[in-house]
């Protein structure tokens, strides 16, 4: 019985400790929910690479950044500490009449998400007021444009929301989306470009827009215990 237990502990062991291997360290390196114009935690400078129509707006009982049209923000960092992978998480807004799928330069209303040299989203959003994913239209999103095609309301958290100008106050006129996108990542320097495509918005983005709100970017550091 003791040769047993030995033989037992010989055998625990070394799956006990391979479980502490690899524990992450996170840490914040950028943080903003915009509800004031705080700055943000962290040591990242954002920038616009393309004007708002507002720079702030109260949407959804919370102020977001917002509204675009083509273009974003970039938020650049140097000096990181050592990492392995960097996180981007954010709520994104989508308003009114998106178009979804389409050849290029023919309708296709484009989300993107850059972190680093890697492409996270290049990927077109539908909205035409549905709220499930019985509906006939489609788009690429959350895949890559052109990879594959997903109902509308693939990935989104609330299709509910009112629309804020061509469909103001419509139930569905916009939608939610929890974006958490994670990927390898070591250099020193970093941009996370959070941006958008979107044809014939019209000059006051009445006919579409978008918006973003609790933007938050952490690295993660895999120690080997």
């Amino acid at each position: 019985m003791k040769n047993f237990l030995g033989l037992l502990l010989v055998l625990l062991i070394p799956s006990l400790t391979g479980c502490l291997r690899g524990q992450p360290e996170e840490q914040v390196i950028f943080e903003l929910d915009f509800e004031d114009d705080q700055v943000a935690h962290g040591n990242g400078l954002m920038r616009f690479n393309a004007p708002a129509n507002q720079s702030y707006f109260d949407f959804n009982g919370s102020r977001v950044l917002g509204r675009f049209a083509r273009g974003g923000i970039d938020i650049l960092f140097d000096s990181l500490d050592a990492h392995d992978f960097v996180e981007v998480s954010y709520d994104l807004y989508i308003h009114d009449n998106w178009e979804g799928n389409g050849l290029r330069g023919n309708g296709e209303d484009v989300t993107i998400l850059n972190i680093g040299p890697t492409t996270v989203f290049f990927s077109s959003i539908i909205n035409t007021k549905c709220l499930d994913q019985s509906c006939t239209e489609v788009q690429s999103f959350p895949s890559i444009i052109r990879r594959q095609s997903h109902p509308e309301n693939a990935n989104v958290a609330d299709p509910t929301l009112p629309g804020v100008c061509l469909w103001e106050g419509e139930v569905g006129g916009s939608k939610r989306i929890r974006i958490e996108a994670r990927r390898f990542h070591t250099a020193p320097d970093l941009r996370v470009n959070i941006a958008a495509d979107i044809k014939d918005a019209g000059a006051d983005l009445c006919n579409k827009s978008w918006s973003i709100d609790n933007l938050q970017i952490k690295t993660i550091r895999v120690v080997d215990l």
